[in-house]
């Protein structure tokens, strides 16, 4: 008995030891990682994050574990930032969103955001990006920016515009080009991309600044006159830059990023960056964010970084422009 009781007592004690050891060999990730998007569902970053967390599963490294999308609109996308910014910097609380809307958010509060882009959080890398365009509602007598020029200044002041949130790269650089045309306009916010697009649609505003990949589907509702960057989009090759137009070039583009703590282990950091590499050149990819209206593009976590840097130094004077109190 004595000896039986023994044996049982090595069997445990190797069976604790094994498990111990199989527990300290588990590497990253060994659960379901939530991806936040502080934005509702329909939007580019809730498109972006969708189309990524379809893929992360078969990234080499990341162990099959699947992505989930957790969309807390509100605040601009802090909403959703503060609830990743409080959580564990573990590598399983992540958060998707394109630096022109991070940055501006926190520039626009002058010190008082929740969250701070570059000193709560890092980028691990960037797989899209958001392009601004003007557009109107198909049945607009609007066919292009020079006719939305003309009768935008005959309707100075009567005239409305959707967007996708105050504190959006979209509508700042809406508010911006209105601005530089001494357009007078009341603006529509919305709580993400779709609910300007389908205010749009249903012809509730009579015109919107919102993400050129919003007009994807609704071709038969929805007409684009122009961009706002300084190159065509290549998903849209045949959309003019307003610049084109002899209109305000305003040169914006958001980096479509995906941001941890700036606490997270390395292990997960270096997993997570590659993945954002492989998913952003498979072919998958690429044919899923064309069919949405979005390119397909890779940046690595230190050019992420140094675009969203860029943003700053050039947004800042603009944020100032267009929110600062008078």
């Amino acid at each position: 008995m004595k000896f039986h009781k023994t044996l049982t007592a090595i069997g445990a004690l190797a069976l604790t030891t094994a498990l111990g050891s199989f527990a300290a060999q588990a590497d990253y990730p060994e659960k379901p990682i939530k991806i936040y998007v502080g934005f509702s569902a329909g939007g580019g970053t809730d498109t972006t994050a969708r189309a990524f967390a379809s893929f992360l599963h078969e990234s080499e490294g990341m162990n099959g574990m699947p992505a989930v999308v957790v969309n807390k609109p509100g605040g601009t996308g802090m909403i959703a930032a503060k609830i990743v910014k409080e959580s564990r910097p573990d590598g399983y609380t992540l958060y998707m969103i394109n630096s022109g809307t991070f940055s501006i958010t926190d520039m626009k509060s002058f010190g008082k955001a929740p969250v701070k882009p570059l000193e709560d959080f890092q980028i691990i890398g960037c797989m899209s990006q958001l392009v601004t365009a003007l557009q109107v509602p198909i049945s607009s007598p609007i066919k292009s920016a020079d006719d939305f020029a003309k009768w935008a200044k005959d309707n100075n002041g009567k005239i409305k515009w959707g967007n996708s949130g105050r504190g959006s790269m979209h509508t700042l650089a809406g508010m911006l080009f209105l601005k530089r045309m001494g357009i007078q306009s009341q603006d529509i916010p919305f709580k993400g991309g779709s609910g300007a697009r389908n205010a749009l649609a249903a012809e509730k505003v009579d015109f919107a600044f919102n993400g050129i990949h919003m007009a994807a589907g609704f071709e038969s509702k929805i007409r684009v006159l122009g961009v706002t960057s300084s190159e065509r989009d290549k998903v849209h090759p045949d959309v003019p830059t307003l610049g084109e137009a002899k209109m305000p070039n305003l040169g914006i583009v958001g980096p479509m990023c995906l941001w941890g703590s700036k606490d997270l282990p390395a292990e997960a950091v270096t997993k997570l960056g590659a993945a954002i590499k492989h998913v952003a050149g498979l072919k998958g990819y690429a044919r899923l964010m064309k069919k949405q209206g979005l390119l397909a593009i890779h940046r690595s976590a230190e050019e992420g970084t140094a675009a969203t840097k860029k943003l700053y130094t050039e947004l800042r004077p603009v944020v100032e422009e267009v929110f600062a109190k008078k």
